[in-house]
């Protein structure tokens, strides 16, 4: 991800290009094939397996001479010519085994015409000989010399998200092709000058008045998270501790001159190594057997970056302070890194999962009336940038795929709202949800994921049906936009609380958001929360109990990214008529032993399920299903599972449901 210094839209505009292939079907979603995102996928008939980088900086000017060792395998027979990116570079020669290759470059592409042909399976490598010319334009590669904006030491680095690799090395330059064996970056410097890089310092040679820094990485790797940084560094070490007698390196490289302030910026890393890291959270740091760390950039056009074990940072952070986005791009490197999106059309699985984490390690660190201060102001980012750039967050248009508002803040609120969906609402307890995210990343550790995969990981975790949560807010655009009203009135010895809601969303947005909700009921001196479903637009309920509700909250939670209205009285339909009776159901005491009366009053015939879940929502018994009314009804639930099980005791909920409407109610068995 790319934590940005201010919320700006649109920042990579023009970036990706979508072609004019047709699109394919994905389920029951319309997706553009890959090769309509970048350059045709037609010419991947090969894996990459490995690169890599050697680099000579002169470090005066921001040209470079490189050579770059790619090692591939063949996936289709007849293997003799392949294309990788490659832009602005310049490509002196091509050799295979030491044989010399011929090539062509243009419209992006270097086209490399192998000396031989290869099996479908079989490995080869080529050496790529190139340069980049002094006075090319900033992209991808970044070199400033000393005294540009009142640096002290000439500083040339490397970011890339999405699809800029290709300028300073070449490459598969798209997400779903990882370097399965990780990449070398070697970079040599004036020996008053160091680089650093991906993964594990092997050596550092000197010879000649020039010094070079051999690194190693040995995960697998998307281009986009392959780095370099060279200038004049001071550095430190952190240690994080995953367990007695076992250490993680948190290397930092930072100007001399900023070196008491990095070490103040980044005192909390090792606690968020540890928040994180933990077996109900996301489970062990995934590059543990190499290193975590930090190079400040200046300049430096974003406030992070979540290069593979080296974040890159703005110099901002480490002046001012930013433990939100310090956690962020750590936490990239479970939902980003190990676990990367397939394509840019995912992108939100990485941002909004990123995000979401940092609101968390506010949690941790500051406590939850912090944590709802974030989460409310990201959700007003949303709703503003929404109001004028209305998109998905799957699949987001060319050039928005950063969109500050969308893939990071209602990316991160679509990870609280699935939070809530699966039941997973105690704080200092991680439950089910924690467990699907650490199923999501052992399932696909090290390779791609798509929203598909995600929701299907989730679903097998939860036994949910998660379609329609899926299909409303990530496939579709837009949220709630509720009218709540409610009465209590008296009803024999008890009080009837009725609540209408209703929705008014924006054009193009569902008509009915089937989120569940939650009400704060008050009473004088007490109150409790109901939850009940969404089936309906607009829907009506009635509770009973015992006391007299004075008043309602409605969402007091805040589990929903929503926009609503509390009014005192009951609400009409839009042509200002009552709304019609709806389906009632009844259970005259909450907590009890089986058998269990349960009484349902139908306004009229009506298809109807009566059944019996878990709090997960999991169904545990169908009572009765079909076709009957009007009048008052009555079957009697010994307290057994579909199978004639008894259930333990705990709490269950009977659902009714028909084609208007579906009501609820809670009830605790009792051995």
């Amino acid at each position: 991800m790319r934590s940005i210094l201010s919320i700006i839209t649109s920042i990579i505009a023009g970036l990706l290009t979508i072609g004019s292939a047709q699109p394919l079907t994905e389920g029951k979603f319309t997706l553009f094939p890959r090769s309509s995102w970048s350059f045709a996928e037609s010419t991947h008939h090969f894996d990459v397996r490995h690169y890599r980088i050697d680099l000579d900086l002169p470090m005066n000017s921001g040209a470079m001479t490189a050579h770059c060792r790619v090692e591939l395998i063949a996936r289709h027979d007849h293997f003799d010519t392949f294309s990788l990116h490659f832009v602005n570079l310049v490509c002196d020669s091509v050799r295979r085994d030491g044989n010399p290759c011929t090539f062509t470059t243009g419209s992006g592409r270097l086209l490399i015409d192998l000396d031989r042909e290869f099996s479908n399976g079989e490995s080869l490598a080529v050496d790529i000989y190139y340069r980049r010319n002094a006075g090319t334009q900033n992209r991808g590669f970044y070199y400033y010399s000393r005294g540009t904006q009142g640096i002290p030491y000439a500083i040339c680095y490397s970011t890339t998200e999405p699809s800029d690799a290709r300028y300073w090395f070449p490459g598969f330059d798209e997400p779903w092709d990882k370097a399965e064996r990780g990449c070398q970056v070697n970079i040599t410097t004036p020996d008053t000058m160091s680089g650093c890089a991906n993964g594990t310092l092997d050596s550092v040679t000197v010879s000649g008045g020039r010094k070079t820094c051999w690194w190693t990485h040995r995960y697998p790797i998307s281009t986009y998270l392959v780095t370099f940084a060279a200038s004049r560094w001071a550095r430190f070490t952190q240690w994080y501790h995953p367990a007695p007698g076992e250490s993680v390196p948190i290397m930092n490289f930072m100007w001399p001159g900023d070196s008491s302030r990095a070490v103040n910026a980044f005192r909390n890393v090792p606690d968020m190594l540890e928040f994180f890291s933990d077996s109900s959270r996301y489970g062990p740091y995934p590059f543990a057997a190499e290193k975590y760390g930090h190079v400040v950039a200046y300049p430096f056009q974003w406030g992070g970056m979540e290069n593979q074990t080296l974040t890159m940072v703005h110099r901002y952070w480490i002046t001012n302070g930013n433990d939100n986005g310090i956690a962020h791009e750590l936490s990239h490197h479970w939902w980003g890194d190990m676990v990367t999106c397939l394509d840019w059309r995912n992108i939100w699985l990485n941002e909004g999962f990123a995000t979401y984490s940092d609101e968390l390690f506010t949690c941790h660190q500051q406590g939850l009336n912090s944590f709802y201060t974030l989460i409310r102001s990201r959700a007003r980012d949303y709703f503003s940038e929404e109001s004028t750039d209305t998109h998905p967050i799957y699949a987001p248009p060319s050039g928005h795929e950063f969109d500050w508002g969308h893939s990071y803040c209602k990316g991160a609120w679509v990870q609280h709202m699935l939070r809530y969906v699966m039941g997973d609402t105690v704080w200092n307890r991680p439950g089910i949800f924690f467990s699907a995210l650490r199923a999501y990343g052992e399932s696909l550790k090290y390779r791609n994921a798509s929203t598909a995969d995600y929701q299907r990981i989730c679903e097998r975790i939860t036994g949910l049906d998660l379609s329609w949560f899926f299909d409303e807010w990530v496939y579709s655009h837009g949220y709630p936009v509720y009218t709540v009203g409610w009465q209590s009135v008296p009803a024999g010895d008890s009080w009837e609380l009725v609540i209408d809601l209703s929705q008014n969303n924006m054009s193009g947005a569902p008509a009915i958001f089937h989120m569940p909700v939650e009400v704060r009921v008050l009473f004088n001196g007490t109150d409790t929360i109901i939850r009940y479903p969404v089936s309906a637009n607009p829907q009506r309920n009635r509770f009973r109990f015992a006391s007299e509700p004075i008043g309602i909250e409605f969402d007091p939670n805040e589990w929903i990214l929503d926009v609503h209205t509390v009014n005192t009285g009951i609400a009409s339909d839009q042509a200002g008529s009552p709304l019609p009776p709806v389906p009632e159901l009844l259970i005259r005491t909450s907590l009890t032993r089986a058998p269990v009366k349960i009484e349902y009053t139908l306004p009229r015939t009506t298809p109807l399920e009566l059944a019996v879940f878990d709090p997960a929502g999991r169904q545990l018994t169908r009572l009765h299903h079909g076709i009957h009314g009007p009048g008052r009804f009555g079957i009697v639930w010994n307290g057994t599972d579909a199978a004639g099980r008894p259930l333990p005791a705990g709490v269950y909920l009977v659902r009714l449901s028909t084609p208007e409407a579906m009501r609820g109610a809670r009830l605790t068995l009792l051995n």
